[in-house]
């Protein structure tokens, strides 16, 4: 009955607001109200965790707008009929993606989104002031899991030319200079439980075993001229993952895909994914791609290869030696495998199978691979050095005492070879064997001449066919 009410109050305004107004104000305003209503949006706001209001100058920054549904609860991203503005007179810019670029003198400036009639400002600070060193992992705490990522928002220590700390998130120019530094809590010695990259000036953490961490920010600070490195910061990599299973690349229901065989041709790929199935904080479940953190082997090399995608968010199986088999491998945790000479930050893709081997706070499967003989796209064959097109009569200018076939397979690989003597390629006369032609005793693809008439040949090789018609004067 609530909402009734809203929307009737809500249609009520409308058409006192569009009363006050002229045509062309009407219009205009028309529209407006249409952009926000069609999307059910009665409010917007800036994102807390997401909106900084003092940036660097030089720097960059992508802001988001969020809008309330007319159930006052929901709340949704708005990506599309947003107009960013800022103040008159801005040296700092902003495009109509939200994305800002800050002046290169300090300055105080509002910023603007407006979706329909709706309408949110935010005052922002261009501050000039400089760098000093990172104080805080996260602007807060969290859990993490085992093989998954988390985007960090690390906090700096600014300092102004009056000497004054700024305490905020480190800017897009200082995020891509900073060197992460993580070693195991027990014995100080360098980590591979976890790293930290940096893509597209946001850093993420990345997990990839049960541990506890200590992980320092060294970064160059612009305010001393001198190469810093920040506090210890503590942090655990928890174990609440149920199960890990293979996937194929393209499935969208992680729920219930599961690869545990399949078939690749030789030279052909297949992309699949590592699927961790975990336990949230208020009991339930859910499925993610951990495919970047899992540890991944294969038991047969000169069967089937494996390699990451460039983005790592994916693995590409290649097989590599037809009528063959192979045992693709998957694990999350610590594996009796060592990685040591391994650099994580590209993938753990080893030569060998991988396996946990009892450990509790690892978990593995595998996926058996069989490599099919490749396929066949075409043939070329010839007779008596005359090229044939497929099921076409090809007539004689006069009798050959034998017909000898030459026969080329064009694979799917864009690859061929000659196979008229493969045990494989079948041969077979359908019309006129013992009058027009036949088959030459104890030489395959040679057929005797015997007198006037038709010929058909059939020839049949990896489910692929193609018929020879021939014309004898």
């Amino acid at each position: 009955m609530r909402f009734k009410n809203i929307f009737s109050l809500l249609i009520i305004n409308i058409f006192i607001f569009l009363s006050a107004c002229g045509d062309a104000e009407k219009e205009a305003n028309l529209v407006n109200l249409h952009t926000a209503a069609s999307q059910d949006i009665i409010s917007i706001h800036f994102p807390a965790d997401e909106t900084e209001s003092i940036l660097s100058i030089n720097s960059e920054f992508d802001f988001k707008l969020q809008g309330v549904k007319s159930n006052n609860i929901d709340t949704v991203n708005i990506t599309n009929d947003v107009i960013w503005s800022l103040s008159e007179n801005a040296l700092s810019s902003i495009d109509q993606k939200g994305h800002l670029i800050a002046s290169s003198t300090a300055e105080l400036i509002t910023l603007t989104a407006q979706f329909g009639h709706l309408t949110e400002t935010l005052e922002l600070k261009i501050s000039d002031a400089k760098f000093d060193e990172v104080v805080a992992l996260n602007n807060d705490s969290f859990n993490i899991d085992m093989c998954v990522s988390k985007d960090l928002t690390p906090i700096a220590r600014y300092i102004d030319n009056d000497g004054i700390d700024e305490i905020r998130p480190v800017d897009s120019n200082i995020i891509n200079t900073i060197t992460w530094l993580i070693r195991n809590q027990e014995d100080n010695s360098t980590s591979q439980r976890a790293y930290i990259n940096t893509i597209t000036n946001k850093a993420s953490l990345q997990t990839l075993a049960v541990g506890n961490i200590i992980i320092q920010a060294n970064a160059p600070s612009i305010y001393t001229g001198t190469v810093k490195t920040s506090a210890d910061f503590h942090q655990s990599v928890s174990n609440a993952m149920n199960s890990i299973k293979v996937c194929n690349s393209n499935d969208t229901d992680l729920i219930n895909c599961n690869v545990t065989t399949t078939n690749i041709e030789k030279d052909k790929s297949i992309s699949v994914i590592s699927v961790g199935n975990y336990q949230a904080s208020d009991g339930s479940n859910f499925n993610i791609n951990i495919t970047q953190n899992s540890k991944w082997g294969v038991d047969n090399t000169n069967n089937a290869s494996i390699a990451f995608e460039s983005d790592l968010q994916s693995l590409t199986i290649t097989g590599e030696t037809e009528s063959t088999s192979a045992v693709l491998s998957v694990a999350c945790g610590e594996i009796t495998q060592s990685i040591s000479a391994i650099d994580i930050t590209t993938g753990v893709a080893l030569n060998s199978s991988v396996s946990c081997d009892g450990n509790t706070n690892c978990l593995d499967a595998t996926s058996n691979v069989t490599i099919d003989k490749l396929s066949v796209s075409s043939f070329t064959v010839r007779a008596n050095d005359i090229d044939l097109i497929d099921n076409t009569s090809q007539v004689f200018s006069s009798r050959p005492d034998e017909i000898s076939l030459q026969v080329t397979a064009n694979y799917t690989n864009s690859t061929s070879s000659v196979i008229t003597l493969d045990d494989e390629l079948i041969y077979n006369i359908t019309q006129g064997d013992g009058t027009v032609i036949e088959d030459k005793l104890n030489s395959k693809s040679v057929y005797t001449v015997l007198g006037r008439g038709t010929a058909k040949i059939e020839l049949d090789y990896r489910t692929e066919e193609f018929t020879v018609l021939l014309e004898i004067p």
